[in-house]
């Protein structure tokens, strides 16, 4: 479609395909890296359940969106991501249609005021976002090459271009509507000094689950509720009980060995996770709205010059113009621009692509290396050798076991048979059993990996069939159906341990509520927090330069928390316990740093630019939402629900309860 690429200019390496989620071309063109194979066989073997890709999935007024450009989307998800199942990948079903949505209602604004994008524009910004097909006159080198990176990753050319031409109008549309919107000096001032202003902050969590082993349920009790809260209990969905051989890691890592080879060969592998720091230079290029592309164009030269090729030698950095910042130590709580020299690999030859922070580009090249000695580092290359082996070692014994079990299809005795070769634990921890779960259910011996469990585990249809085995935190589960039940309304019986669990959390719940208050209103200072932590065996936590916007250790972000933090005096604690998610903490401010307005002058062009974004992007939401909830109201927005259902299988959710729209007739 658009061949007349080799008229593009050279520009930056990173670019955006199809709704900001998806990394996979980016790999593919950038890195060299392959797609993987990871890619789940649940997902192929639904392609014969899949959806009719001339079906129609929605409609915005009149304008029909086929069910294959959610697959698409889907897909491109699978693909670019890190081996998530493909239940969780399908979560995103509903979040990429509100997407598709709302593409269309752009594409419909954007047309009604007049604005278009041309190909020239396609082609100069293609030329911007792809400069590895640019050669240094500017002419496109190959076009296979390119046609075959991009389908690499699930699209064609014609759909990349397409989400490139989409993108643009969408910039386009913004840019008109919220062209008058302005940030005054003083504004800029204040958010500066709002956003430089932190304090240093200890803190105790109070969580119920501390709580859950001290109280108790009854039977009496629990019959009660389930009584009075029947429709909380009634099972909705086919709901399956599991028999599975838990494989665990712990168990196999005595066996395995690691020789001093492998850890010197380990060293060399991961020196970027041995770094504690670099001495570094840079050049800086500054940049105005209007020269960004040319100056972008000009660091890249100069990154070219600075790395060489294996016709040309690399440059002196010194004399492109590079400059001493001096050591940079590496940390995973700074965000600076800086800690981007940590993400190098030998192929850059130590120096950066161009960063964009505020209104400059950045590139820095690392004069030395700050690196953790052989012997200073075993210990944890040990562990991690030790760690990978037992992992790979469990994933053979998986095939084998699960080989077996399909075969004999008595779980106990598999697993006697290979019970030395899983550590000898006793046979009750090898051969586990669940309590009957829907596919939504939260398995909380399974923590973060109960979706993955129970998503897997409900493709399993017939007792005593073995399922794939499934990857959790510390080892892999291989599961066989023991039993299978149909929505139905439950006796008390049936349910009774999910009601005590119920009741016990939410005694729980309320112990740990009642408990925070009652500590709240006992300490009023620092120092009487902490005495309180250690009498009631709390961690007391600390959090140094906590700004507004961050996030404490294990917490949700919380308003209302960073309200308490910054009006609270030095020394004295929040008069309330916080909650924050399910926890409640208890609050103390040991310090407070003001902001350095020395610094003002030359972050207040960052600090204008990210305000102004952040007040043009607010106003068109709005503006884009209230055109989509007036479609929505008359009936404009149609979601065929039977269709999205067979794209998004085990997702859950209506779509038109979400996005508050009108059913498909």
């Amino acid at each position: 479609m658009l061949r007349f690429l080799s008229k593009q200019q050279r520009a930056r390496n990173a670019f955006l395909i199809f709704f900001c989620f998806v990394m996979a071309v980016t790999l593919v063109i950038f890195l060299g890296m392959p797609i993987g194979d990871w890619i789940s066989s649940a997902f192929k073997g639904s392609e014969a359940d899949a959806a009719d890709p001339k079906a129609t999935v929605a409609e915005v007024d009149g304008d029909k969106i086929p069910a294959r450009e959610l697959q698409q989307a889907l897909n491109r998800i699978a693909q670019g991501g890190s081996g998530q199942n493909m239940a969780f990948i399908k979560s995103f079903s509903d979040t990429l249609l509100d997407q598709l949505i709302t593409q269309r209602i752009v594409k419909a604004e954007a047309a009604r005021l007049g604005i278009t994008v041309s190909d020239d524009e396609v082609r100069r910004e293609i030329a911007r976002q792809v400069p590895n097909f640019i050669d240094d006159k500017g002419r496109f080198i190959d076009f296979d090459r390119y046609r075959r990176s991009i389908e690499a990753s699930g699209s064609t050319v014609e759909e990349f271009e397409q989400s490139i031409r989409q993108s643009l109008l969408d910039k386009k549309l913004q840019a008109y509507l919220t062209a008058g919107i302005t940030v005054t000096p003083r504004e800029v001032e204040e958010d500066f000094v709002r956003q430089n202003t932190s304090v240093n902050l200890s803190y105790v969590v109070i969580e119920p689950k501390k709580y859950e082993a001290e109280v108790s349920v009854s039977e009496a009790e629990a019959k009660s509720y389930f009584d009075q809260h029947k429709d909380e209990f009634k099972i909705t969905e086919v709901e399956r009980k599991v028999d599975y051989i838990y494989i665990a890691y712990d168990a196999l890592k005595p066996s395995v060995s690691v020789t001093e080879d492998e850890i010197k060969q380990e060293y060399e592998f991961t020196k970027s996770q041995q770094t504690i720091g670099a001495t570094v230079s840079q050049i800086v290029f500054p940049f105005n709205e209007t020269n960004e592309a040319q100056v972008r164009q000009k660091a890249d030269e100069v990154v070219k010059k600075a790395r060489g090729d294996e016709k040309t030698p690399a440059e002196d950095f010194a004399k492109l113009g590079g400059k001493s910042i001096g050591y940079v130590k590496k940390d995973s709580k700074d965000t600076s621009y800086k800690q981007r020299v940590f993400t190098l690999v030998d192929a850059k030859k130590d120096v950066t692509e161009p960063i964009k922070e505020g209104n400059a580009f950045y590139v820095m090249k690392v004069t030395r290396w700050d690196r953790k000695s052989l012997a200073q580092a075993r210990p944890e290359l040990l562990q991690q050798l030790r760690d990978r082996k037992a992992r790979t070692e469990a994933s053979k014994l998986a095939t084998e076991i699960t080989k077996k079990l399909q075969e004999v299809k008595d779980i106990r005795k598999v697993a006697e048979e290979f019970r030395s070769r899983l550590g000898n634990l006793p046979l009750d921890q090898i051969v586990k059993q669940t309590g009957f779960f829907a596919t939504s259910t939260q398995l909380p011996e399974f923590d973060i990996y109960s979706s993955s469990f129970t998503s897997s585990a409900s493709n399993l249809n017939d007792i005593g069939q073995v399922g794939n085995q499934i990857t959790l935190k510390d080892g892999i589960a291989i599961p066989q159906l023991a039993a299978k039940r149909d929505p139905h309304e439950p006796s008390f019986e049936e349910v009774k341990d999910r009601v005590i669990e119920k009741l016990r959390k939410q005694k729980a719940a309320e112990r740990a509520r009642q408990r925070a208050n009652e500590l709240a209103q006992q300490v009023n200072s620092v120092q009487a927090l902490q005495k309180a932590a250690a009498a009631e065996k709390l961690e007391l936590k600390t959090q140094d330069d906590f700004k507004r916007g961050s996030i404490l250790q294990e917490l949700e972000q919380s308003d209302q928390l960073e309200g308490f933090a910054f009006s609270v005096e030095v020394g004295k604690t929040a008069p309330q316990a916080i909650k924050v998610g399910e926890k409640y903490v208890l609050l103390g401010v040991t310090a407070k740093k003001a902001a350095d307005l020395t610094k003002l002058a030359e972050e207040q062009d960052a600090t204008r630019k990210r305000l102004l974004d952040q007040r043009r992007n607010q106003l068109y939401q709005a503006y884009l939402k209230q055109i989509k909830d007036k479609l929505a109201s008359e009936g404009k927005i149609i979601v065929y629900q039977k269709v999205f259902d067979t794209i998004a299988a085990g997702a859950g959710g209506d779509i038109r309860d979400i996005l508050n729209i009108n059913p498909a007739p």
